[in-house]
């Protein structure tokens, strides 16, 4: 990939993993059959084949960061509400002998 990258004159970032992994695995029963004398034109086909796979440029893109709405039809809780509710009074137990 970086070979095609650096002849290409562009940034390895732009192709794509999986497509030229399977460039590789396509060429290589080719590779076993090839002599020694065909080696230059093969790995310059292999490269215009990786250069084939480029990822093509992102559409616009907007991910804004917003809080999403409560989903419940209760309005959300404010700080004058904190400490406000039912005030729950402590149990006292006494035992009693009954002998």
């Amino acid at each position: 990939m970086f070979h095609a990258a650096k002849q290409a004159g562009i940034s390895p970032l732009l192709l794509g993993f999986t497509g030229t992994l399977k460039v590789i695995r396509r060429a290589i029963p080719d590779f076993q059959d090839i002599s020694l004398s065909q080696l230059p034109f093969f790995f310059t086909r292999l490269i215009m084949e990786i250069l084939d796979e480029k990822i093509p440029p992102r559409q616009g893109r907007s991910n804004p960061r917003v809080v999403k709405k409560p989903r419940s039809k209760f309005p959300s809780k404010k700080p004058i509400h904190q400490g406000t509710g039912t005030h729950q009074q402590l149990l006292t137990f006494s035992i009693t002998n009954s002998a």
